[in-house]
């Protein structure tokens, strides 16, 4: 039996959707496969991890044409390939991903690792804040609508891996042109948007959910409230997952009828499943 092993990270859930789904068809094409948020393991494991693994899962979700600053810096850490072994790289997006898998893909083919699909899938939005006004999330029907239509696609991902496929997406020039458009930006909107978080105390009741899950440390109990550092993904986790609606990202942004906060792809999401459990 061929031994796959998915990586992803996901800040409100929907990579950890599509990589579910996408384990679920492999092993039904008779593959061996565990399923990693990166939040859960150590560097030092990876190795054993991938020693006798034919194929490798990336998956992320798309920020401005690249994958978050957590997956980067996964995959700069990365080991080198040995034995041949092939890779597939997904996007979850909104809007436009350009080339994003297969800019993040070009990555792991210096190390050594053979490039056979990448693909890109559109998910519920979750950006949407008072100075970046895309479509509003949606948490009801069209959550699940959404997933009808991509299961087709993830099953037919599963068979190009299954049958060692090549199916790059994203690797044209009006895809390339996009990607560089958006990564000339990206940084700056990430910048400018995580200098807007504050908390609203008459809301926060100190669960400290929010330092909990963020991905990058960057929130800091101080005395009766929180502080952010300097070093926001921008994941928006924090953001759809207070429970009392405190934090926000722009004082508008207490408007929850007007910035409602997406609270994750249903279908037995929590968010814990994408974190370390502490000891």
């Amino acid at each position: 039996m061929k031994k796959a092993i998915i990586y992803y990270f996901s800040g409100t859930g929907n990579t950890w959707w599509v990589s579910k789904e996408l384990k679920k068809q492999l092993v039904l094409n008779d593959w061996e496969v565990n399923c990693f948020s990166i939040e859960c393991i150590q560097d030092e494991d990876i190795l054993n991890q991938i020693t006798d693994v034919n194929h490798i899962v990336f998956g992320f979700p798309v920020y401005g044409s690249t994958a978050p600053i957590p997956m980067l810096n996964f995959i700069h850490s990365f080991p080198k390939a040995n034995n041949n072994q092939t890779i597939s790289i997904f996007g979850t997006q909104a809007l436009a991903s350009g080339d994003t898998a297969y800019f993040i893909g070009k990555h792991l083919i210096k190390k050594g690792y053979k490039l056979k699909q990448t693909i890109h899938f559109k998910m519920m939005n979750n950006l949407h804040l008072p100075r970046f006004r895309f479509y509003a999330p949606k948490n009801d029907d069209r959550v699940i609508s959404l997933h009808r239509k991509n299961l087709p696609i993830i099953k037919q991902l599963a068979l190009n891996i299954t049958h060692n496929k090549k199916n790059i997406r994203g690797k044209y020039s009006l895809g390339i042109l996009i990607g560089i458009f958006q990564r000339s930006h990206i940084n700056k909107l990430i910048t400018t948007a995580s200098k807007g978080f504050s908390v609203d105390s008459s809301r926060c009741v100190n669960c400290d959910k929010c330092v909990n899950i963020c991905p990058t440390k960057n929130i800091i109990k101080s005395k009766n409230t929180y502080v952010f550092d300097s070093n926001c993904a921008l994941c928006l986790r924090c953001y759809s997952q207070c429970p009392t609606y405190a934090i926000l990202i722009g004082k508008k942004s207490a408007n929850i009828k007007k910035f409602p906060r997406y609270k994750g792809p249903q279908d037995g999401f929590n968010v814990n499943l994408l974190i370390k459990a502490k000891k």
